[in-house]
């Protein structure tokens, strides 16, 4: 009875009202009242809700669950790759350390863990990872796990040269609580940010001692940030919002950044242990640009601008 008092105490709910799809919906969950609160119902004579609890108890207990590191065959029809199986990583390379497996990562209980001692705190060790594919439209969900003052980020439309750190686009993760580069540094510096440029909305919600899930959607210009479940960001390329917050960070940037621009994604080391499993992407259909506008009736329409032809001679191409 004291293991199912305890599992009951901590047990979490599935809410799929918001989340962007069915994978994302997987891995919302929002806590339940702690076991003083169903002691207290059952004294009343609530004896449905606690009936209830413990079916949900059962439900979601660990061995009950999804293996983690899977796809469903919908899933897998619908576009979704995986990028660690749990055992193997798939489509991720080392930036700083071809041997990134060898250099710090590690595969632990079918987590991608990137553990620090307290001398390795602060420095890079495993080095970043990133995926062998470039995304334009793309949809990237992964669960993730902090350690007390931990932090790591996720860059997308990320530029970097060889060995060089990357920069790009980054979906900030970082335990708001205890490091000081989210505490000093605001809320553009927490997670679900976009880092240091726009900060996540007042409805996200953490969970300090386990498992958090994130999602990145691109479509188009269009960009969201997801943290367990619930949007907790959304911006365009090439807003003036977005280009105001580029120009108030004082940051230097790379020619065009602010626009949209295809790239892969990095799994950042930031010098603090990380752990991630169910790193799962797919690409999403382009969006069309808007049509033309026809000309009213009777208004000429002017010849649009001569193609810019390439200035590397192409055989076959007349001069």
């Amino acid at each position: 009875m004291d293991d199912f008092q305890t599992h009951l105490a901590s047990i979490q709910v599935v809410d799929v009202r918001s989340a962007p799809s069915m994978s994302h919906r997987a891995f919302h969950v929002a806590t339940i009242p702690a076991l003083g609160s169903f002691r207290a119902m059952f004294r009343s004579g609530c004896l449905l809700a606690l009936a209830a609890a413990a079916a949900v108890a059962f439900a979601f207990h660990p061995s009950a669950r999804a293996a983690a590191n899977y796809l469903t065959p919908e899933e897998q029809a619908a576009g979704w790759k995986l990028l660690f199986d749990g055992k193997n990583v798939l489509g991720l390379r080392g930036v700083q350390k071809p041997d990134f497996l060898g250099a710090g990562w590690k595969i632990e209980d079918g987590t991608l863990v990137l553990p620090k001692t307290i001398d390795q705190s602060g420095k890079v060790t495993g080095g970043d990872l990133v995926t062998v594919a470039q995304y334009s439209d793309f949809e990237f969900s992964f669960e993730y796990r902090l350690t007390v003052s931990g932090a790591s980020g996720i860059l997308y439309g990320a530029r970097s040269g060889l060995g060089m750190k990357p920069t790009g686009y980054e979906f900030q993760i970082i335990d708001d609580v205890h490091n000081p580069d989210g505490l000093k540094g605001g809320p553009i510096r927490r997670t679900g940010a976009l880092y240091s440029l726009l900060p996540p909305g007042e409805n996200k919600k953490i969970n300090e001692a386990g498992w958090n899930a994130g999602a990145i959607v691109v479509k188009g210009n269009h960009v969201e940030h997801w943290v367990n479940g619930e949007k907790v960001l959304e911006y365009d390329f090439g807003s003036p919002a977005l280009l105001q917050a580029i120009r108030a960070s004082g940051t230097r940037t790379a020619p065009g950044f602010g626009q949209k621009m295809a790239g892969p994604i990095v799994l950042l080391d930031k010098g603090e242990e990380i752990a991630f499993r169910n790193l799962r992407i797919r690409s999403l259909a382009p969006v069309a640009p808007p049509a033309a506008a026809t000309p009213p009736p009777g208004v000429p329409v002017r010849p649009g601008p001569t193609p810019f032809k390439s200035r590397i001679p192409i055989p076959g191409e007349p001069n």
